[in-house]
Protein backbone atom coordinates (compact mmCIF):
# COMPACT_ATOMS: atom_id res chain seq x y z
CA UNK A 1 0.00 0.00 0.00
CA UNK A 2 3.19 2.51 0.90
CA UNK A 3 4.45 1.70 -2.60
CA UNK A 4 1.18 2.43 -4.17
CA UNK A 5 0.79 5.58 -2.36
CA UNK A 6 4.79 6.55 -3.38
CA UNK A 7 4.09 5.45 -7.16
CA UNK A 8 1.03 7.96 -6.63
CA UNK A 9 2.89 10.70 -5.23
CA UNK A 10 5.54 10.46 -7.63
CA UNK A 11 3.27 10.42 -10.92
CA UNK A 12 1.73 13.73 -9.75
CA UNK A 13 4.60 15.47 -8.47
CA UNK A 14 6.53 14.66 -11.72
CA UNK A 15 3.85 16.38 -13.52
CA UNK A 16 3.18 19.19 -11.51
CA UNK A 17 6.79 19.77 -11.85
CA UNK A 18 7.64 19.21 -15.40
CA UNK A 19 4.34 21.29 -16.11
CA UNK A 20 6.11 24.46 -14.51
CA UNK A 21 9.54 23.38 -16.25
CA UNK A 22 7.38 25.69 -19.16
CA UNK A 23 6.62 28.48 -17.85
CA UNK A 24 10.46 29.53 -16.64
CA UNK A 25 12.77 27.35 -19.29
CA UNK A 26 12.50 28.10 -23.30
CA UNK A 27 12.87 24.23 -24.66
CA UNK A 28 12.98 23.11 -28.34
CA UNK A 29 9.76 23.01 -30.17
CA UNK A 30 9.72 19.41 -31.29
CA UNK A 31 11.44 18.39 -27.31
CA UNK A 32 8.78 20.25 -25.94
CA UNK A 33 6.04 18.18 -28.01
CA UNK A 34 7.10 14.68 -27.32
CA UNK A 35 7.48 16.04 -23.46
CA UNK A 36 4.13 17.69 -23.19
CA UNK A 37 2.56 14.28 -25.19
CA UNK A 38 4.21 11.75 -22.78
CA UNK A 39 3.14 13.96 -19.81
CA UNK A 40 -0.98 14.25 -21.49
CA UNK A 41 -0.88 10.25 -21.26
CA UNK A 42 0.59 9.94 -17.64
CA UNK A 43 -2.36 13.01 -16.77
CA UNK A 44 -4.79 10.15 -18.52
CA UNK A 45 -2.78 7.48 -16.80
CA UNK A 46 -3.12 9.59 -13.31
CA UNK A 47 -7.14 9.97 -13.44
CA UNK A 48 -7.63 6.63 -14.75
CA UNK A 49 -5.60 5.01 -11.68
CA UNK A 50 -7.68 7.70 -9.51
CA UNK A 51 -11.49 6.62 -10.78
CA UNK A 52 -10.44 3.23 -9.95
CA UNK A 53 -10.52 4.03 -6.88
CA UNK A 54 -13.52 6.67 -6.45
CA UNK A 55 -15.53 5.49 -9.31
CA UNK A 56 -16.46 2.04 -8.13
CA UNK A 57 -19.41 3.51 -5.99
CA UNK A 58 -20.34 5.93 -8.70
CA UNK A 59 -20.65 3.25 -11.30
CA UNK A 60 -23.70 2.33 -9.07
CA UNK A 61 -24.81 5.44 -7.44
CA UNK A 62 -23.79 8.17 -9.93
CA UNK A 63 -22.52 9.16 -12.97
CA UNK A 64 -18.69 8.12 -13.37
CA UNK A 65 -18.27 9.35 -17.12
CA UNK A 66 -19.43 12.62 -15.73
CA UNK A 67 -17.00 12.32 -12.49
CA UNK A 68 -13.57 11.07 -14.47
CA UNK A 69 -13.73 13.72 -17.19
CA UNK A 70 -14.30 16.75 -14.23
CA UNK A 71 -11.18 15.07 -12.60
CA UNK A 72 -9.34 15.24 -15.92
CA UNK A 73 -10.17 18.93 -16.37
CA UNK A 74 -8.67 19.56 -13.34
CA UNK A 75 -5.24 17.29 -14.00
CA UNK A 76 -4.87 18.51 -17.95
CA UNK A 77 -5.29 22.31 -16.53
CA UNK A 78 -1.29 22.45 -17.00
CA UNK A 79 -1.82 22.21 -21.08
CA UNK A 80 -3.23 25.47 -20.74
CA UNK A 81 -5.75 25.00 -23.49
CA UNK A 82 -8.58 27.56 -23.62
CA UNK A 83 -11.83 26.01 -23.89
CA UNK A 84 -14.53 27.89 -25.21
CA UNK A 85 -17.63 25.69 -24.66
CA UNK A 86 -20.67 27.15 -26.98
CA UNK A 87 -24.67 26.63 -26.76
CA UNK A 88 -24.22 23.66 -23.97
CA UNK A 89 -27.59 23.94 -23.28
CA UNK A 90 -28.36 21.66 -26.46
CA UNK A 91 -28.26 18.91 -24.30
CA UNK A 92 -31.54 20.28 -22.27
CA UNK A 93 -33.46 20.54 -25.58
CA UNK A 94 -34.42 16.75 -25.31
CA UNK A 95 -34.38 13.94 -23.04
CA UNK A 96 -32.01 11.45 -22.21
CA UNK A 97 -31.24 9.09 -23.67
CA UNK A 98 -28.91 10.43 -27.05
CA UNK A 99 -26.50 9.80 -29.31
CA UNK A 100 -23.43 12.59 -29.10
CA UNK A 101 -20.46 12.47 -32.06
CA UNK A 102 -17.66 14.68 -32.18
CA UNK A 103 -15.02 15.35 -34.80
CA UNK A 104 -11.80 13.26 -33.54
CA UNK A 105 -8.35 15.16 -34.36
CA UNK A 106 -5.87 13.74 -31.48
CA UNK A 107 -5.48 12.78 -27.84
CA UNK A 108 -5.90 16.33 -27.02
CA UNK A 109 -9.59 15.87 -27.90
CA UNK A 110 -10.02 14.22 -24.49
CA UNK A 111 -8.78 17.63 -23.30
CA UNK A 112 -11.54 19.34 -24.75
CA UNK A 113 -14.35 16.82 -24.21
CA UNK A 114 -13.72 17.22 -20.23
CA UNK A 115 -14.98 21.07 -20.77
CA UNK A 116 -18.08 19.41 -22.43
CA UNK A 117 -19.13 16.48 -21.45
CA UNK A 118 -22.68 15.51 -21.18
CA UNK A 119 -24.71 13.56 -18.34
CA UNK A 120 -25.01 10.68 -18.18
CA UNK A 121 -23.31 9.52 -21.12
CA UNK A 122 -21.54 6.35 -21.98
CA UNK A 123 -18.67 5.59 -24.88
CA UNK A 124 -17.96 3.48 -27.21
CA UNK A 125 -14.18 2.68 -28.35
CA UNK A 126 -12.44 0.39 -30.01
CA UNK A 127 -11.52 -3.25 -28.61
CA UNK A 128 -7.52 -2.63 -28.57
CA UNK A 129 -7.58 -0.07 -25.64
CA UNK A 130 -9.37 -2.32 -23.46
CA UNK A 131 -6.47 -3.93 -23.05
CA UNK A 132 -4.50 -0.97 -21.39
CA UNK A 133 -4.27 -1.17 -17.54
CA UNK A 134 -6.27 1.24 -15.47
CA UNK A 135 -7.57 2.95 -18.07
CA UNK A 136 -9.84 -0.53 -18.92
CA UNK A 137 -11.28 -0.58 -15.66
CA UNK A 138 -11.93 3.08 -15.32
CA UNK A 139 -13.49 2.46 -18.65
CA UNK A 140 -15.61 -0.20 -17.19
CA UNK A 141 -16.97 1.70 -14.70
CA UNK A 142 -17.66 4.36 -17.21
CA UNK A 143 -20.27 1.78 -19.06
CA UNK A 144 -17.90 2.26 -22.25
CA UNK A 145 -19.07 -0.61 -24.89
CA UNK A 146 -15.45 -1.89 -26.72
CA UNK A 147 -16.53 -2.67 -31.16
CA UNK A 148 -13.88 -5.22 -32.90
CA UNK A 149 -14.16 -3.18 -36.04
CA UNK A 150 -12.06 -5.73 -37.83
CA UNK A 151 -14.83 -8.26 -36.65
CA UNK A 152 -18.02 -7.41 -38.70
CA UNK A 153 -20.14 -9.67 -37.28
CA UNK A 154 -19.36 -8.53 -33.32
CA UNK A 155 -19.32 -4.71 -34.55
CA UNK A 156 -22.86 -5.60 -35.49
CA UNK A 157 -23.38 -7.50 -32.09
CA UNK A 158 -22.43 -4.20 -30.84
CA UNK A 159 -24.70 -1.93 -32.02
CA UNK A 160 -27.28 -4.02 -30.56
CA UNK A 161 -25.91 -3.87 -27.35
CA UNK A 162 -25.83 0.01 -27.05
CA UNK A 163 -29.30 0.08 -28.42
CA UNK A 164 -30.07 -2.74 -25.36
CA UNK A 165 -28.08 -0.63 -22.86
CA UNK A 166 -29.35 2.67 -24.22
CA UNK A 167 -33.07 1.44 -23.59
CA UNK A 168 -32.41 -0.16 -20.19
CA UNK A 169 -29.66 1.90 -18.64
CA UNK A 170 -31.17 5.67 -20.31
CA UNK A 171 -27.69 6.04 -21.27
CA UNK A 172 -27.00 8.18 -23.76
CA UNK A 173 -23.52 7.28 -25.90
CA UNK A 174 -20.77 9.35 -27.46
CA UNK A 175 -19.11 8.04 -30.38
CA UNK A 176 -16.24 9.29 -32.91
CA UNK A 177 -18.00 8.92 -36.39
CA UNK A 178 -14.73 9.18 -37.78
CA UNK A 179 -13.30 6.03 -36.63
CA UNK A 180 -10.20 7.24 -36.56
CA UNK A 181 -7.91 10.17 -35.85
CA UNK A 182 -7.82 12.96 -38.48
CA UNK A 183 -4.64 14.52 -38.04
CA UNK A 184 -5.37 17.15 -40.97
CA UNK A 185 -8.08 19.71 -41.32
CA UNK A 186 -11.15 18.64 -41.79
CA UNK A 187 -13.65 15.58 -41.18
CA UNK A 188 -12.88 12.21 -42.44
CA UNK A 189 -15.80 10.68 -44.25
CA UNK A 190 -18.11 9.04 -41.48
CA UNK A 191 -18.83 5.35 -40.63
CA UNK A 192 -22.63 4.62 -40.16
CA UNK A 193 -22.27 2.65 -36.41
CA UNK A 194 -23.78 5.60 -34.47
CA UNK A 195 -25.96 6.24 -36.95
CA UNK A 196 -27.34 3.20 -36.97
CA UNK A 197 -27.78 2.90 -33.35
CA UNK A 198 -29.65 6.37 -33.29
CA UNK A 199 -32.59 4.92 -35.50
CA UNK A 200 -32.45 1.73 -33.91
CA UNK A 201 -33.22 3.34 -31.13
CA UNK A 202 -34.94 6.12 -32.07
CA UNK A 203 -32.88 8.53 -30.16
CA UNK A 204 -32.13 12.10 -31.47
CA UNK A 205 -28.03 13.02 -32.46
CA UNK A 206 -26.45 16.00 -31.23
CA UNK A 207 -22.88 16.74 -32.49
CA UNK A 208 -20.15 18.44 -30.94
CA UNK A 209 -17.70 20.31 -33.37
CA UNK A 210 -14.26 20.90 -32.27
CA UNK A 211 -12.18 23.64 -34.11
CA UNK A 212 -8.82 22.74 -35.34
CA UNK A 213 -5.92 22.41 -33.61
CA UNK A 214 -3.04 23.64 -36.01
CA UNK A 215 -2.53 26.79 -34.88
CA UNK A 216 -1.20 25.20 -31.35
CA UNK A 217 -0.60 21.55 -31.74
CA UNK A 218 0.62 19.67 -34.70
CA UNK A 219 1.67 16.05 -34.67
CA UNK A 220 3.26 15.52 -37.94
CA UNK A 221 5.56 18.48 -37.43
CA UNK A 222 5.56 17.91 -33.83
CA UNK A 223 4.82 21.16 -32.14
CA UNK A 224 2.44 21.35 -28.82
CA UNK A 225 2.57 25.42 -27.86
CA UNK A 226 0.99 26.43 -24.99
CA UNK A 227 -2.08 28.10 -24.05
CA UNK A 228 -3.67 27.04 -27.04
CA UNK A 229 -7.38 27.82 -27.89
CA UNK A 230 -10.05 25.57 -28.82
CA UNK A 231 -14.41 25.64 -29.54
CA UNK A 232 -16.65 23.50 -29.07
CA UNK A 233 -19.60 23.96 -30.49
CA UNK A 234 -22.74 21.81 -29.14
CA UNK A 235 -25.04 21.85 -32.06
CA UNK A 236 -28.66 21.46 -32.41
CA UNK A 237 -30.44 18.10 -31.97
CA UNK A 238 -31.18 16.00 -35.01
CA UNK A 239 -34.19 13.95 -34.36
CA UNK A 240 -34.35 10.29 -35.90
CA UNK A 241 -38.33 10.09 -35.47
CA UNK A 242 -39.85 7.75 -38.31
CA UNK A 243 -36.55 6.77 -40.08
CA UNK A 244 -35.57 3.97 -40.99
CA UNK A 245 -32.31 1.85 -41.89
CA UNK A 246 -32.23 2.88 -45.47
CA UNK A 247 -32.20 6.16 -44.64
CA UNK A 248 -28.86 5.88 -42.60
CA UNK A 249 -26.51 6.79 -45.59
CA UNK A 250 -28.89 10.18 -46.02
CA UNK A 251 -28.43 11.22 -42.28
CA UNK A 252 -24.98 10.49 -42.50
CA UNK A 253 -24.20 12.90 -45.15
CA UNK A 254 -26.71 14.89 -43.61
CA UNK A 255 -24.85 15.70 -40.40
CA UNK A 256 -21.18 15.42 -41.66
CA UNK A 257 -21.50 18.47 -43.85
CA UNK A 258 -23.61 20.56 -41.08
CA UNK A 259 -20.26 19.54 -38.86
CA UNK A 260 -18.16 20.68 -41.79
CA UNK A 261 -19.85 23.67 -42.27
CA UNK A 262 -19.72 24.55 -38.32
CA UNK A 263 -16.10 23.25 -38.51
CA UNK A 264 -14.93 25.57 -41.31
CA UNK A 265 -16.40 28.54 -38.99
CA UNK A 266 -15.09 28.06 -35.87
CA UNK A 267 -11.52 26.94 -36.44
CA UNK A 268 -10.89 30.33 -38.57
CA UNK A 269 -12.40 32.42 -35.19
CA UNK A 270 -10.21 29.99 -32.92
CA UNK A 271 -6.98 30.51 -35.20
CA UNK A 272 -7.50 34.60 -35.20
CA UNK A 273 -8.50 34.52 -31.55
CA UNK A 274 -5.20 32.28 -31.19
CA UNK A 275 -3.25 34.73 -32.89
CA UNK A 276 -4.57 37.58 -31.20
CA UNK A 277 -3.39 36.53 -28.20
CA UNK A 278 -0.01 35.45 -29.53
CA UNK A 279 0.44 39.10 -30.45
CA UNK A 280 -0.77 40.58 -27.25
CA UNK A 281 1.18 38.59 -25.35
CA UNK A 282 4.50 39.18 -27.54
CA UNK A 283 3.57 43.04 -26.56
CA UNK A 284 3.69 42.77 -23.38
Amino acid sequence: MADACECWYFLIISILLLSLLFSFVHINTKVEYFIKVTLLYLTILVDAILCCLVCTPAHFFGDPPKLIFNTFRVFSSWTGIKCDVRNIDNYTKVDRPYIVIANHQSSVDIVVLSHVWPPYCSIMMKKSLCWIPFFNYAAYLANTIFVDRQNHDKASQSIDECVNAIKHKNLSLFVFPEGTRNHERGLLPFKKGAFNIAVKAAIPIIPIVISSYKPFYDKEKRYFNSSGYVIAEVMEPISTKDLKLEDVPELTEKVRSAMIETYDRISKEAELKYNQQLNHDKSD
